[in-house]
């Protein structure tokens, strides 16, 4: 799994302001030091910068996933025979329904508190049920709202068709849901671990909840086809798991991870994350699948006619949109957006060198090398680091693993990093000014693709050595 994002926090919250040091800069091979004005680009100002450190990825896939819906409601309602007035209702409705569904998820099967410390556990579920509580009710709204105006609508038509008793169950599952998300609702957020049971009450009520909309689709667009009757279903299950799971890692787990920024904290977000990104190695197949197969159903089983009419041109808009998700899903990983803790880049350096895995071990052989040699450079570099972390081969320069060397150090002494990700040479030198640590030096070593970066960090007197380790 990638880099999770956390926000980094001030020292203290009494320390004035920063000013940016000066860092020198260096080319190595050239033997000239760069300009430290044209070099030094803060990543607030650079388009690669902004890039990196927002949720990018993560953010586009959510609107994809929305469009691809959107373009699907139409279609359904179209060939059942809807006003086209109807699709704004509908969609909310199964927006909602997956705002809830998709966060219980995550809240009752991924927030396990046997992963890291339990007390940290506990604090991180109670940030996340503080955040999702607004999106809970936002999303009972709309359910309620969106869907129920779609079901006043559609009763009558279900009853003239014969299909009266699935319409009842559908209103018969909105009083389930709605009574299973206020019981959920009324319980503290400090008892967010324990309310996981209440949580799978909702999962399960807005999960079956769309099932039988999703019957209700197949018996008025298909009658007694029963391919549709299973088709529908699963393509409307797997919609509002995948939609509420990626709400709840943008809107909860991100911000959630922010406000309990501790080692412990930081893997149990990880593992959750990880979690959750297997079920959308399920539903991603499920919903091309299941898509490709409605989409047949209803512009016929040549796809080479599809764009001769308007019904294939829709399917095909909206498989295209599944097939980007597939794309945003493979490249994901590649960046450091993907997920809410920065500096991460695979699930397993969480356990860190003490983990007993030849990764782990080789971590440390690299990671803790131990004194090296006094530095030549010029100016600042002059100062001999203390300590040498190892970053090259990793996918990022890992700044939970800087952090907790720094940790270790005393103020003022210096640390080497060397790292073989482009990004950290913008990102490094904003994350340790939030930290309160100093850049000394910088310098590109190498040419591609055998290129890495050598930084001198010194260690500010913000912070107690240690603190990460007592956590």
């Amino acid at each position: 799994m990638r880099s999770l994002t956390v926000a980094a926090q001030p020292a203290s919250p009494a320390a004035p302001p920063m000013q940016r040091p000066a860092v020198p800069d260096r080319e190595a091979g050239d033997g000239a030091v760069g300009a430290g004005a044209a070099a030094e680009t803060a990543p607030a100002d650079s388009l690669l910068g902004r890039y990196v450190n927002r949720y990018l990825l993560p953010r586009v896939a959510l609107t994809v996933i929305s469009l691809a819906s959107l373009v699907g409601v139409y279609l359904t309602l179209r060939m059942q025979g809807m006003p086209p007035w109807l699709v704004v209702p509908r969609w909310a409705g199964l927006v909602g329904l997956g705002i809830l569904a998709g966060g219980t998820m995550w809240w009752s099967r991924f927030v396990v508190p046997r992963d890291t410390q339990p007390a940290a556990v506990a604090r991180l579920a109670a940030a996340q049920a503080r955040h999702y509580r607004p999106l809970m009710a936002g999303g009972l709204v709309a359910a309620l709202a969106g869907g129920g105006f779609w079901a006043a609508w559609v009763g009558p038509v279900a009853a003239a068709r014969g299909w009266v008793g699935l319409w009842l169950l559908v209103v018969a599952l909105y009083g389930g849901l709605v009574a299973a998300t206020l019981a959920l609702s009324r319980l503290p957020d400090d008892e967010a671990l324990a309310a996981r049971r209440q949580a799978l009450a909702v999962l399960w009520s807005a999960t079956a909840l769309l099932v039988a909309m999703g019957l209700l689709d197949a018996a008025l667009t298909f009658g007694t086809w029963w391919p549709a009757w299973v088709l529908r279903p699963l393509h409307l299950g797997a919609f509002g798991l995948w939609l509420g799971g990626a709400v709840w890692n943008i809107f909860v787990a991100v911000p959630a991870a922010r406000d309990e920024l501790a080692f412990a904290t930081v893997a149990a977000s990880a593992t959750q994350l990880e979690r959750f990104r297997k079920r959308v190695r399920v539903f991603l197949p499920l919903l091309l699948a299941t898509g490709l197969a409605q989409a047949a159903a209803y512009a016929g089983w040549n796809p080479l006619a599809w764009p001769g009419n308007w019904v294939g041109r829709l399917a095909l808009v909206k498989l295209g949109l599944v097939a980007a998700l597939f794309v945003i899903f493979i490249t994901c990983p590649l960046w450091r957006a993907c997920s809410p803790i920065k500096g991460m880049c695979d699930l397993e350096e969480l356990a860190g060198p003490t983990a007993g895995t030849s990764r782990g071990r080789a971590l440390r052989r690299r990671g803790e090398a131990g004194r090296p040699a006094a530095a030549s450079l010029p100016g600042a570099a002059a100062a001999a680091p203390v300590r040498r972390l190892d970053r090259r081969g990793a996918g990022c320069a890992g700044f939970v693993h800087v952090e907790e060397a720094l940790a270790g150090m005393a103020p003022g002494e210096v640390l080497e990093l060397l790292s073989s990700d482009p990004i950290s040479w913008w990102e490094l030198p904003a994350w340790l000014e939030v930290h309160g640590h100093r850049l000394l030096f910088r310098e590109r070593r190498r040419i591609w693709p055998w290129r890495y970066f050598r930084f001198l960090i010194q260690r500010g007197a913000g912070t107690s050595p240690g603190r990460h380790a007592a956590r």
